[in-house]
């Protein structure tokens, strides 16, 4: 059971990552004569390759995991995607989202009670 937890939280955690990526990789095409360059480029081919990690991760994760746990693990991909954009894109973090990121935790943890 904790191994299927790691494996889910680290699939979650790559989830963000790669949708990070993928955010950085169709912003460095913007502005180019080429269609493609949004699509075929370093950031977006990895967080490709990341995607195609976390559907292994979780297939494995959810071996050993309850459904219910999974699902409400992967929730707390919003707040991973939030941090690493202001971190890396320099978005803004508003109140708004932060009474957000405060709803989804309580969420998780609601729907986790035993």
């Amino acid at each position: 059971m904790i191994i299927a937890l790691s494996l889910a939280l680290c699939a979650v955690m790559l989830t963000g990552i790669s949708q990070t990526l993928l955010k950085i990789g169709a912003d460095s095409g913007v502005g180019s004569n080429r269609f493609l360059d949004s699509y075929l480029n370093l950031p977006t081919m990895t967080a490709y390759g990341l995607l195609l990690l976390v559907t292994v991760l979780s297939v494995y994760a959810l071996r050993d995991l309850p459904l219910k746990v999974f699902y409400s693990l992967t929730a707390l991909n919003f707040i991973i995607v939030l941090g690493l954009s202001a971190v890396f894109l320099d978005e803004e973090v508003s109140r708004d989202k932060m009474a957000a990121i405060g709803l989804i935790v309580l969420g998780v943890v609601v729907f986790n009670l035993p």
